[in-house]
């Protein structure tokens, strides 16, 4: 099996990028041979230079990731899943909270032959706009970018952390405004943002900085490898992820935080699966959030409980789980 995997080098964080790249690791690893297709020429996108690609490796699978931040606003990997002659696999990471403009764009990978969303309810939402594409939806959940660590024990119970992107709509400002809330109502808590700021948003997370300057027991912790991140969530007590449609599969953050066996406190939404309630907590606001704390940080069964019930959950996100259904896949659109 040959599969060519379009990713892009980009300058900066890209967590696309990264699951991509991680995917045809795992993938090699099972004995496939993947080709990545930086699709460039003289620096600029180019679908001709992935089509010489094509010509040149006969590839039985092209398999398109999207969006990533190399992209940008160019329609090139739109393009490249119409190319001729190829079998091509689509895995969209978002689409129901996406520009609108970017959903329009979507009836180019209508007609893919297979779509691979990240959770049901994006391939539903996929569905009503290109009820077409229906029967070639599946659902391949993705995994943590972060490796998962042993156990470490104890916990620092006095510190809560935050992981992701320094960027708008990431969770980063419920955060802060934790931190603000604790400050005086719990002053032994310390809080700690872990992230990377990814190419034009250095501006928003100096502002953020400064906001939050006036929060001694607050650090700033950007960007450390994957193992030092892995470190850190191993070892920290509580993670708060304010995701504005709500904690579900299809966020690494989450996945990387329970995986590590992080105590998350985190807010629910219409993407939320059933069955979270048991393995994380779930608060509407900042406040509601310090309350959560509060009860945990008095209840060390319940605390112990969760940390087991989120590495138990996460286990049906591990990387051979997402290899052997990638596999299943490609042998399927492949005819093999």
């Amino acid at each position: 099996m040959k599969v060519l995997l379009l990713a892009p080098e980009q300058r900066g964080p890209c967590g696309v990028l990264d699951y991509a790249l991680r995917l045809a690791a795992v993938l090699q690893e099972a004995g496939v041979r993947v080709t990545i297709a930086r699709g460039e020429r003289k620096g600029r996108l180019s679908v001709c230079a992935v089509a010489a690609q094509v010509r040149a490796l006969k590839p039985d699978i092209v398999h398109v990731q999207y969006p990533m931040a190399r992209y940008g606003s160019s329609l090139m990997p739109h393009w490249v899943a119409q190319l001729p002659r190829c079998r091509t696999v689509v895995t969209l990471h978002e689409f129901s909270r996406a520009h609108l403009l970017r959903r329009i764009a979507g009836l180019a990978f209508s007609r893919a032959d297979a779509l691979v969303l990240t959770n049901a309810f994006e391939r539903a939402a996929f569905g009503r706009w290109y009820p077409w594409s229906r029967g070639r939806g599946h659902v391949i959940p993705i995994g943590s970018n972060i490796p998962w660590l042993s156990a470490q024990e104890p916990r620092d119970r006095d510190e809560v952390c935050y992981f992701g992107l320094i960027r708008p709509d990431k969770g980063l400002e419920p955060f802060l405004d934790l931190a603000r809330l604790a400050a005086d109502a719990v002053p032994q808590l310390r809080f700690r943002v872990l992230g990377a700021v990814p190419a034009g948003q250095r501006a928003y997370g100096e502002q953020m900085r400064q906001a939050s300057g006036e929060l001694p027991r607050l650090r700033w912790d950007l960007g450390r490898s994957d193992g030092e991140v892995a470190q850190r969530l191993a070892e920290t007590g509580f993670l708060y992820l304010h995701y504005p449609d709500g904690a579900s599969e299809r966020r690494g953050t989450l996945l990387a935080a329970l995986g590590n066996g992080a105590v998350v406190i985190t807010s629910r939404g219409p993407q939320t699966p059933p069955g979270l309630e048991s393995v994380v907590r779930f608060a509407a606001d900042p406040g509601d959030a310090l309350a959560q704390l509060g009860a945990l940080r008095a209840d060390p069964t319940a605390e112990a409980n969760l940390r087991r019930a989120g590495r138990d959950w996460v286990k049906r996100h591990s990387w051979d789980a997402i290899a052997a259904a990638h596999l299943e896949l490609y042998a399927r659109v492949a005819g093999r």
